[in-house]
Protein backbone atom coordinates (compact mmCIF):
# COMPACT_ATOMS: atom_id res chain seq x y z
CA UNK A 1 0.00 0.00 0.00
CA UNK A 2 2.85 2.39 0.88
CA UNK A 3 4.63 1.72 -2.45
CA UNK A 4 1.40 2.48 -4.31
CA UNK A 5 0.98 5.80 -2.47
CA UNK A 6 4.58 6.87 -3.18
CA UNK A 7 4.20 5.85 -6.84
CA UNK A 8 1.01 7.92 -7.15
CA UNK A 9 2.71 10.98 -5.60
CA UNK A 10 5.67 10.70 -8.00
CA UNK A 11 3.32 10.23 -10.96
CA UNK A 12 1.24 13.25 -9.90
CA UNK A 13 4.37 15.41 -9.57
CA UNK A 14 5.59 14.36 -13.00
CA UNK A 15 2.22 15.09 -14.60
CA UNK A 16 1.81 18.52 -12.98
CA UNK A 17 5.37 19.65 -13.66
CA UNK A 18 6.41 19.86 -10.01
CA UNK A 19 9.74 18.21 -10.64
CA UNK A 20 11.76 21.44 -10.59
CA UNK A 21 11.84 22.17 -14.31
CA UNK A 22 10.82 25.64 -15.40
CA UNK A 23 10.43 26.77 -18.98
CA UNK A 24 13.10 29.38 -19.85
CA UNK A 25 11.75 32.90 -20.31
CA UNK A 26 11.79 34.14 -23.90
CA UNK A 27 14.15 37.03 -24.57
CA UNK A 28 12.36 40.29 -25.13
CA UNK A 29 15.20 41.75 -27.18
CA UNK A 30 18.12 40.17 -28.99
CA UNK A 31 21.48 41.11 -27.52
CA UNK A 32 23.67 42.59 -30.20
CA UNK A 33 27.29 41.65 -30.34
CA UNK A 34 29.76 44.44 -29.56
CA UNK A 35 31.37 46.04 -32.59
CA UNK A 36 34.88 44.68 -33.06
CA UNK A 37 37.64 47.13 -32.29
CA UNK A 38 41.32 47.11 -33.03
CA UNK A 39 42.60 46.41 -29.53
CA UNK A 40 45.91 44.75 -28.63
CA UNK A 41 45.62 40.95 -28.56
CA UNK A 42 46.49 40.70 -24.86
CA UNK A 43 43.70 43.07 -23.77
CA UNK A 44 40.09 42.02 -24.35
CA UNK A 45 37.86 44.79 -25.68
CA UNK A 46 35.25 46.40 -23.40
CA UNK A 47 31.86 44.82 -23.91
CA UNK A 48 28.70 46.92 -24.19
CA UNK A 49 25.67 44.81 -23.35
CA UNK A 50 22.27 46.35 -24.11
CA UNK A 51 19.67 45.42 -21.52
CA UNK A 52 15.91 45.05 -21.90
CA UNK A 53 13.71 47.64 -23.57
CA UNK A 54 13.03 50.64 -21.25
CA UNK A 55 9.38 49.68 -20.85
CA UNK A 56 8.79 46.20 -19.48
CA UNK A 57 5.22 46.29 -20.83
CA UNK A 58 6.15 47.00 -24.45
CA UNK A 59 7.98 44.26 -26.29
CA UNK A 60 10.52 45.38 -28.93
CA UNK A 61 8.92 42.99 -31.44
CA UNK A 62 5.76 45.11 -31.29
CA UNK A 63 6.74 48.67 -30.28
CA UNK A 64 4.15 51.46 -30.48
CA UNK A 65 4.30 53.33 -33.76
CA UNK A 66 2.36 56.37 -32.48
CA UNK A 67 4.70 57.23 -29.58
CA UNK A 68 8.26 58.49 -29.54
CA UNK A 69 10.65 56.12 -27.77
CA UNK A 70 14.30 55.22 -27.35
CA UNK A 71 15.92 51.81 -26.83
CA UNK A 72 17.72 50.34 -24.95
CA UNK A 73 16.99 52.05 -21.66
CA UNK A 74 20.27 50.90 -20.16
CA UNK A 75 23.65 49.79 -21.55
CA UNK A 76 26.29 47.98 -19.49
CA UNK A 77 29.95 48.33 -20.51
CA UNK A 78 32.19 45.86 -18.73
CA UNK A 79 35.95 45.31 -18.59
CA UNK A 80 36.65 48.92 -19.59
CA UNK A 81 40.06 50.57 -19.24
CA UNK A 82 41.91 53.81 -20.15
CA UNK A 83 42.64 53.65 -23.88
CA UNK A 84 39.60 51.42 -24.47
CA UNK A 85 36.80 51.96 -26.96
CA UNK A 86 33.20 50.76 -26.66
CA UNK A 87 30.52 51.25 -29.32
CA UNK A 88 26.77 50.74 -29.18
CA UNK A 89 23.68 51.92 -31.02
CA UNK A 90 20.79 53.86 -29.55
CA UNK A 91 17.50 53.37 -31.41
CA UNK A 92 15.19 56.39 -31.70
CA UNK A 93 11.62 56.21 -32.98
CA UNK A 94 9.63 59.28 -34.08
CA UNK A 95 6.00 58.57 -33.18
CA UNK A 96 4.74 61.85 -34.63
CA UNK A 97 2.94 62.40 -37.95
CA UNK A 98 5.48 65.08 -38.89
CA UNK A 99 9.24 65.13 -39.41
CA UNK A 100 11.04 65.73 -36.15
CA UNK A 101 14.55 66.92 -35.32
CA UNK A 102 16.11 65.35 -32.23
CA UNK A 103 19.05 66.49 -30.16
CA UNK A 104 21.26 63.56 -29.07
CA UNK A 105 23.92 64.45 -26.52
CA UNK A 106 25.97 63.41 -23.51
CA UNK A 107 24.19 64.09 -20.21
CA UNK A 108 25.66 64.25 -16.72
CA UNK A 109 23.30 62.08 -14.62
CA UNK A 110 20.94 63.49 -11.99
CA UNK A 111 21.19 60.21 -10.09
CA UNK A 112 23.07 56.96 -10.59
CA UNK A 113 22.33 53.28 -10.13
CA UNK A 114 23.10 51.65 -6.78
CA UNK A 115 26.82 50.89 -6.55
CA UNK A 116 27.77 53.38 -9.29
CA UNK A 117 29.32 56.84 -9.06
CA UNK A 118 28.83 59.93 -11.18
CA UNK A 119 31.26 60.11 -14.11
CA UNK A 120 34.50 62.08 -14.23
CA UNK A 121 33.93 65.58 -15.62
CA UNK A 122 36.12 64.73 -18.64
CA UNK A 123 33.65 62.04 -19.77
CA UNK A 124 31.86 64.50 -22.06
CA UNK A 125 35.10 64.73 -24.08
CA UNK A 126 35.27 60.92 -24.42
CA UNK A 127 31.82 60.53 -26.00
CA UNK A 128 31.38 60.51 -29.77
CA UNK A 129 27.82 60.59 -31.15
CA UNK A 130 27.64 59.85 -34.88
CA UNK A 131 24.56 62.03 -35.54
CA UNK A 132 23.81 64.62 -32.84
CA UNK A 133 20.84 66.19 -34.69
CA UNK A 134 19.02 63.46 -36.60
CA UNK A 135 15.83 64.41 -38.43
CA UNK A 136 13.40 61.52 -38.49
CA UNK A 137 10.49 61.24 -40.89
CA UNK A 138 7.02 60.42 -39.47
CA UNK A 139 7.02 56.96 -37.79
CA UNK A 140 10.70 56.44 -38.70
CA UNK A 141 13.05 54.43 -36.48
CA UNK A 142 16.81 55.02 -36.68
CA UNK A 143 19.96 53.81 -34.93
CA UNK A 144 22.53 56.37 -33.77
CA UNK A 145 26.06 55.16 -33.01
CA UNK A 146 27.51 56.13 -29.61
CA UNK A 147 31.22 55.62 -28.86
CA UNK A 148 33.00 55.82 -25.51
CA UNK A 149 36.71 56.39 -26.28
CA UNK A 150 38.75 57.10 -23.15
CA UNK A 151 42.35 58.29 -23.70
CA UNK A 152 45.15 56.05 -22.38
CA UNK A 153 46.38 58.77 -20.01
CA UNK A 154 42.94 59.28 -18.41
CA UNK A 155 42.67 58.78 -14.66
CA UNK A 156 39.39 57.45 -13.27
CA UNK A 157 39.03 57.09 -9.52
CA UNK A 158 35.84 55.02 -9.52
CA UNK A 159 35.67 51.40 -10.69
CA UNK A 160 31.93 51.80 -11.47
CA UNK A 161 30.47 54.96 -12.95
CA UNK A 162 27.50 56.04 -15.03
CA UNK A 163 26.65 58.59 -17.71
CA UNK A 164 23.54 59.23 -19.80
CA UNK A 165 22.83 59.78 -23.49
CA UNK A 166 19.94 62.23 -23.87
CA UNK A 167 17.38 62.51 -26.69
CA UNK A 168 15.15 65.60 -26.91
CA UNK A 169 12.46 66.23 -29.52
CA UNK A 170 13.36 69.77 -30.64
CA UNK A 171 9.88 70.45 -32.05
CA UNK A 172 8.39 70.56 -28.54
CA UNK A 173 6.98 73.98 -27.67
CA UNK A 174 7.34 75.78 -24.36
CA UNK A 175 9.99 75.86 -21.67
CA UNK A 176 9.45 72.31 -20.43
CA UNK A 177 10.59 69.53 -22.78
CA UNK A 178 10.44 65.77 -22.46
CA UNK A 179 13.88 64.15 -22.42
CA UNK A 180 14.48 60.44 -23.03
CA UNK A 181 17.75 59.03 -21.69
CA UNK A 182 19.81 55.89 -22.06
CA UNK A 183 21.72 55.04 -18.90
CA UNK A 184 25.26 53.79 -19.57
CA UNK A 185 26.87 51.87 -16.69
CA UNK A 186 30.65 51.47 -16.97
CA UNK A 187 32.60 48.85 -15.02
CA UNK A 188 36.38 49.38 -15.05
CA UNK A 189 38.91 46.53 -14.80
Amino acid sequence: MRILAVSLVILAMALTGCVGYTEPEPRSEPVSEPTPTTEPVNEPAPTPIPEKHPSSVILPENPPMDRTWVSPGKVQIGNYYPGGRAEYSVTIHNGKDTSTEFSVSYRYPDNVATGYDKPPLETQDWIIIADMTPILMPKETRDVLVVLAMPKEAKVESKKWEFWISMIDMTQKGTIRTELCVRTLVDMR
